[in-house]
């Protein structure tokens, strides 16, 4: 029996002379067995545990750049997510001129992977938000007190803010150790909630060793959390998608420590397929981004795509919520709502201290602007 096999095109931008076949033939290598070429045994050509070359293709005016369709026998990934990022990048990560712009994953491996639990439409339940997008901020300056920054996720919460999350360097410093800080904001979540009579939920950040993240996912869970803030590559691209499901919580995904791979126009891979597609197949329901015109180097057809690979057809799996941020402002609310529509959780976080010193106040603008956006929206398309 034929053993089932998942696609992955690299764009290859060869750095030496030799003929790109050569180098495609090193990329099916090094990703499986990782030894000589004359060394591979005839049984495993035979069977297909090397990579498969299935195209090659020169770009139109781009001489130097081809695209390479590989494929591998999905048993070599085995339905792990560190199985899979080393068969996808592993050794070739360290070569130069090779990048990652498509994969097409096995009908068994979406489900396997399983995707998000929540999805968009779960978060909209649990919300009770439809027909616009989601309004989301990041709790900022690190430094401040417990009490501080529940202080100020209290007024968000009262303005109507839909998700709160931890800002990514929010972690179990010594002046807001993870547990105090996490009790006390939700605790002034759930007061405000009981106030207005809305819903806002709270993400916290896990980050810290193996036995302290899973700690703050329990804890994070038996303080009535809705969900975690999971940086897949500091504590490790498996860690927080386990313990979310471990825990029943959403996960919101944060893409520090991913920039290495976008910057390099000829490698890595793009940011649709890591923040949007891999994050998607495992178990992101939002996944941040940095929005182009903020303060990062985003493209706005990066950003497209990206927000395409979380909402777009990918098997049985739900869509998720892309969450363009990254130096956004109320004043870009219009442009961002006619750029990603209403399936979006769109994130403001700096901007909003400097809107108003009453976390209150700026909520409510950031909700107003959100839904006089949305309102144009609909009235240009009627």
């Amino acid at each position: 029996m034929t053993a089932p096999r998942f696609h992955v095109t690299y764009r290859v931008t060869p750095d030496d002379s030799r003929p790109i076949e050569s180098h495609a033939k090193d990329i099916c290598i090094e990703e499986t067995v990782e030894i000589p070429e004359d060394c591979v045994p005839k049984g495993h050509w035979e069977a297909g545990i090397v990579g498969i070359i299935e195209q090659i293709t020169e770009r139109p005016g781009a001489p130097a750049d081809y695209d390479v369709r590989i494929s591998y026998r999905t048993d070599i990934a085995n339905e792990a997510i560190p199985n899979l990022l080393n068969v996808l990048f592993g050794n070739i990560s360290i070569r130069r001129g090779i990048k990652i712009i498509g994969v097409e994953f096995t009908q068994a491996q979406l489900e396997a992977f399983g995707g998000p639990r929540f999805g968009i439409d779960g978060i909209r339940r649990d919300l009770g938000v439809s027909g616009r997008p989601l309004a989301t901020t990041a709790i900022k300056p690190l430094g401040l007190s417990s009490r501080e920054l529940a202080a100020l996720c209290g007024g968000y919460a009262r303005g109507g803010l839909d998700v709160i999350k931890d800002d990514h360097g929010l972690i179990d410093q010594h002046f807001h150790p993870f547990e105090e800080r996490v009790s006390r904001i939700q605790d002034e979540i759930r007061t405000a909630n009981a106030r207005t009579g809305g819903v806002t939920h709270y993400y916290p950040m896990l980050a810290g060793r193996f036995d302290q993240v899973e700690s703050q996912a329990a804890f994070a869970k038996q303080q009535g959390c809705y969900g975690v803030l999971v940086p897949p590559l500091l504590i490790g691209p498996d860690t927080g998608f386990y313990l979310a499901r471990k825990y029943d919580l959403a996960v919101m995904t944060h893409p520090t420590f991913t920039g290495t791979h976008f910057h390099d126009p000829r490698h890595g891979m793009t940011p649709a397929i890591l923040l949007g597609t891999l994050f998607r197949l495992f178990g992101a329901d939002i996944s941040v981004f940095p929005n182009s015109g903020g303060r990062f180097t985003f493209s706005g057809q990066e950003c497209q795509d990206l927000a395409a690979a979380l909402r777009g057809p990918l098997g049985a799996l739900k869509p998720a919520f892309p969450s363009p941020a990254g130096g956004m402002t109320i004043e870009k609310v219009g442009a961002m709502v006619e750029a990603f529509g209403d399936d979006t959780a769109l994130l403001i976080g700096g901007a909003l201290l400097r809107y108003s010193p009453d976390p209150e106040v700026s909520a409510r603008a950031f909700v107003s602007a959100l839904e006089a956006a949305v309102a144009a929206r609909k009235e240009k398309r009627s």
